[in-house]
């Protein structure tokens, strides 16, 4: 069988593990990839950097409906890198084979 992919991108409310599918049963996102989708190092992670994500958008802010503070943002890159590198490791100590890792969050990041 194929590999899944496994995308690391940050984006607004998905977190940098990019979430393939939608279940409507339980209202959640999710990868595909069961060791992925229940490892609780990657939801700590996954969460952490999300949170610093979210952390750069303010709403209503300087008479715009959004401003982004890519300031700070510049300012946590290399917080930020060191997360995605442990994200990175945790996705490689426990990848059984069933998926490969797309990385388009760093390159992003090193561009800052």
């Amino acid at each position: 069988m194929k590999p899944k992919t496994v995308k690391i991108m940050v984006d607004f409310l998905s977190g940098p593990i990019w979430p393939n599918y939608f279940d409507p049963k339980t209202k959640k996102h999710y990868t595909g990839v069961d060791v992925v989708d229940n490892d609780p190092v990657l939801k700590k992670l996954n969460d952490e950097i999300q949170d610093m994500y979210l952390s750069y958008f303010h709403f209503d802010y300087k008479d715009l409906p959004c401003w982004v503070d890519e300031e700070q943002q510049k300012a946590d890159k290399p917080k930020m890198l060191a997360l995605i590198q442990k994200l990175h490791d945790r996705l490689d100590e426990i990848n059984d084979g069933s998926f490969v890792v797309v990385d388009e969050e760093t390159p992003y990041l090193e561009a800052l």
